[in-house]
């Protein structure tokens, strides 16, 4: 299974590639009312059948502390369903004549029969059985556990996989790709039978699935059987499709990203990787081809200049590795160790005095070539075919993107292989990992400095002009617009937000939910293209678009290359001034929206959460239902949309960029939005604190209980907020007080903490406790002789730290995208404050005391003005 693995991972830039061929009429798209997706490859070559069944369920959609479980559960579905006992299901496979198997990559799990042609029926069975019908047994279970422990510890003993697994931990530092796919043994020796059911159940949707059969097969008899055994199945959580990571290599020091690790080595191994774009991406063409050039086989630059010229190296290669949300460009060399030193000299100065003048058009022509006949052989075979076709359908959702990347490959030109050099391959942007022979008295002293000798920021031409990239620039727009510019030049995108103060605050009591399904529909569809248009027009971009709608602000954001941005920031504006609401998409986001408010009302604490603010605010903006009811949402009418719409894009707006900002596009946009008219009234939410005091609800069939404690508190602008911030810190997170004397010394809770909300007119601070039903009145005494112990009794000195260092960690580490300062900016400017009012908030928490915590306490810690809210378990 791990062999397969890796050749998904490794070849998923070139597998990657699925669409129609010259066997098209041959294939057919279809999609169960589920969501789940059918592809079908007629191919009467051989009296075969091969099945793939893809899950959109990988190592990078794995939370933490359940690393590996992705893995992990390919593995357990092979040992027994309700119907077949372990072994069967091979068995059964086998005994006609077929093969099974299964992989796991970062972003997907495929499931693999291959079968005589008539025993198809035979495959969707049990590919159905073994998927949702394991049981899990505890014994096969604990068996399992120890075949994958030694699967982790085989590949530690493999070079190629410990480099890999070390570069990927250094370059994907801070993202769901940082981890092993196979986990870690911690994560691994723990894992149980819910985890693996939970699991199942938050991922393997049936909207997240392709099925994808290629062989001697009939249309109409696998489609009905494919509905028969998978139509039935429920998706239990909305689809979100991933946006693409960030990759801050940059930001961190050449230390943190050098890796030398001595060991049982004969020979010495490399592996030096920099950050590239994810699949969808239009430049994954011509990192492919560089990738090639470089290292792809006996011709290329790399392999003529370290093998064949001057001998340093057994191998050699390079490839490009591009992942549904983020990409690398991965070297990797085996040598002898005493060409280390040479070689990585040698390897540093060839990449920086790499030109575009190396490679001519037949160079490129060649690579081609050799990318096309991969992609070629890959149609040879039923399970190519499969593969490919299902693969691309999970991600690219387009029959043509097979034709789509063979066309981007023909057009890539010097000048594009060139931007790629100039913009990736920099030696501050590697992440370098090498073993070496115990025998060999090397340190990472010499890789480092060799890497910090060719970094760029070892000089520095022009400070001011750097400088000048950390400053925000606010230009006034007129009738209470505003712009902000903030230059970060690190990669070729850009990120916009453009905010509206309003949302709830322009709506009547009775049209809750209206700001969020107006935000949903709103860029859906314009009067000049239909929404797959927008989705087509977006994805051959790697751009995204979204809208949503807060209490009080109503939000527009957009990530986009640098390149792109005429075209994005023109569709921006159309989205603004030209949007239709019709009302076949106005009914799909609001099919979208139901099905959103049907999952918090399933869940203890998401009803909890849902219901807050009305049970808190009697009246005012602040009391709605965000999503509102399911009957009014159902009902809306393109007419009520449009009719908020109109309201709300007269708000002053505020537009904020981040990146690699294109001026003249940003100018084209803010000239087309100058033609909207501007309210004059200023909108700030109103509110009315409830009377009532109390609320319980029981749900039905529930296990644990669910307690809310409020206080209420003044808003975001008020001297006392620092304080406040200080004081949700130091209750909240797992070395909080709350967990540590709830959870972990009392045992009252599965989960426990503290959070802040504050607007800028009201705000309050609650205690949270998920526990269980025999324990909510001890829970209830634990919050109360918590906050009494914080009103009589001032906190320790290094309680407060650890509460004003966390503030500044999370201010720091949120503002690492450019989505996130252009968000922020856009944010803090709509509601009136200013651009470094968070900064400065997280620098007055800094100055908190212990003594001030105490009187805050006494202040708004008050039981006598608490409100209290419980979602109990009942028959």
């Amino acid at each position: 299974m791990f062999r397969i693995l890796f050749l998904f991972v490794f070849t998923a830039a070139l597998l990657s590639l699925s669409g129609q061929s010259n066997m098209a009429h041959a294939q057919s798209y279809h999609t169960l009312a589920n969501g789940m997706q059918v592809v079908i490859h007629q191919d009467q070559r051989f009296p075969l059948v091969s099945m793939r069944l893809f899950v959109r369920a990988g190592s990078a959609h794995e939370q933490p502390g359940q690393e590996g479980i992705s893995h992990f559960l390919e593995h357990m579905v092979f040992k027994g369903t309700h119907s077949r006992a372990p072994g069967q299901v091979a068995r059964e496979v086998e005994e006609v004549g077929g093969h099974l198997n299964a992989g796991t990559s970062f972003d997907y799990t495929v499931y693999t029969i291959e079968l005589p042609a008539h025993e198809w029926k035979l495959g969707l069975d049990i590919l159905q059985d073994m998927i949702f019908g394991s049981t899990f047994d505890p014994q096969e279970l604990s068996q399992e556990i120890s075949v994958v422990l030694a699967e982790i510890e085989r590949s530690r003993d493999n070079p190629g996989s410990r480099v890999f697994n070390s570069i990927q931990s250094t370059l994907f530092h801070g993202t769901p790709y940082a981890h092993p796919i196979l986990g870690y043994s911690d994560t691994v020796r723990e894992f149980d039978r819910n985890d693996l059911q939970n699991y199942i159940s938050r991922l393997y949707q049936p909207g997240s699935m392709v099925l994808s059969l290629s062989g001697d097969i009939d249309l109409q008899p696998v489609l009905n059987e494919a509905q028969r055994l998978f139509g039935e199945l429920k998706n239990r959580n909305a689809k979100v499709l991933p946006s693409p990571v960030e990759i801050f290599i940059r930001d961190r020091s050449v230390e943190q990203r050098v890796s030398v690790e001595h060991g049982p080595w004969t020979k010495a191994y490399m592996a030096v990787a920099v950050p590239a774009p994810e699949l969808s991406s239009p430049m994954t063409a011509a990192f492919d081809i560089l990738a090639y050039l470089l290292g792809g086989d006996r011709t290329s630059l790399l392999y003529r200049e370290f093998k064949y010229e001057q001998g340093l190296v057994d191998q050699i290669s390079a490839r490009a590795i591009a992942l549904e949300r983020t990409g690398l460009l991965y070297f990797y060399a085996g040598l002898s160790p005493d060409g280390v030193e040479p070689f990585w000299e040698g390897f540093l100065s060839s990449l920086a005095d790499l030109k575009e003048a190396e490679f001519t058009r037949e160079h490129i022509n060649r690579a081609v070539v050799n990318i096309e006949e991969s992609i070629f052989r890959s149609r040879e075979t039923l399970g190519g075919n499969a593969s490919r076709l299902g693969f691309h359908q999970l991600f690219e959702n387009d029959p043509r993107a097979e034709e789509k990347y063979l066309h981007n490959l023909k057009r890539v030109t010097r000048k594009d292989l060139q931007e790629i050099i100039d913009s990736y391959l920099c030696p501050d942007n590697m992440a370098v990992s090498v073993l070496l022979p115990d025998q060999v008295k090397m340190s990472g002293e010499s890789f480092i400095n060799s890497l910090a000798r060719h970094s760029p920021q070892t000089r520095d031409p022009d400070p001011q002009a750097r400088d000048a990239e950390d400053k925000a620039e606010v230009i006034d727009l007129g009738r209470g617009r505003k712009m902000v510019i903030m230059h970060d030049r690190h990669l070729p995108h850009a990120s916009l937000s453009i905010a509206w103060p309003g949302a709830n605050s322009l709506i009547p009591y009775d049209h809750q939910g209206l700001p969020q399904l107006t935000a949903s529909a709103l860029t859906r569809e314009t009067e000049d293209r239909s929404f797959h248009q927008i989705q087509e027009f977006l994805r051959d971009r790697a751009a995204s678009i979204s809208a949503s709608a807060s209490r009080n602000i109503f939000t527009l954001n957009a990530r986009y290359p640098a390149s792109y941005s005429s075209d994005i920031l023109g569709l921006v504006a159309e989205i603004i001034l030209k949007p239709t609401f019709s009302p076949n998409e106005l009914q799909r986001a609001a099919s979208d929206q139901v099905a959103e408010i049907r999952q918090q009302e399933d869940r203890p604490l998401g009803y909890a959460f849902r219901h807050l603010f009305p049970f808190l605010f009697s009246s005012g903006s602040y009391s709605h239902l965000q999503l509102g009811e399911q009957e009014f949402v159902l009902g809306v009418t393109p007419e009520m949309a449009r009719s908020f719409w109109e309201k709300q894009k007269n708000a002053p707006f505020v537009i904020s960029v981040c990146g690699d900002i294109d001026r003249h596009a940003l100018d084209r946009l803010v000239a087309d939005l100058s033609a909207v008219d501007t309210m004059k009234e200023t909108v700030r939410g109103d509110f009315s604190w409830s009377e009532i005091k109390t609320k319980d609800v029981v749900l039905r069939d529930r296990a644990q209980a669910h307690l809310l404690m409020v206080f209420p508190v003044p808003g975001k602008e008020h001297e006392h907020s620092p304080a406040l911030n200080v004081m949700n810190k130091v209750l909240a997170g797992q070395g909080g007080i709350l967990f540590r004397e709830l959870r972990d010394r009392q045992g009252l809770a599965y989960s426990v903490t503290s959070l802040l909300w504050q607007s800028t007119e009201a705000g309050f601070l609650a205690l949270y406790i998920g526990t269980y039903e025999d324990r909510v009145d001890e829970a209830l005494k634990g919050f109360k002789e918590i906050v009494a112990r914080l009103r009589s009794q001032s906190l320790e000195s290094d309680e407060v730290r650890r509460a004003s260092n966390l503030i500044f960690g999370e201010y720091h580490r949120g503002r690492q995208t450019i989505a996130s300062r252009s968000g922020e900016a856009a944010g803090l400017l709509a509601l009136g404050l200013d651009l470094d009012f968070n900064l400065e908030m997280t620098e007055a928490a800094g100055q908190v005391t212990p003594q001030e915590l105490k009187k805050l306490a006494v202040k708004y810690l008050d039981l006598e003005k608490s409100y209290l809210m419980r979602v109990l378990p009942g028959n």
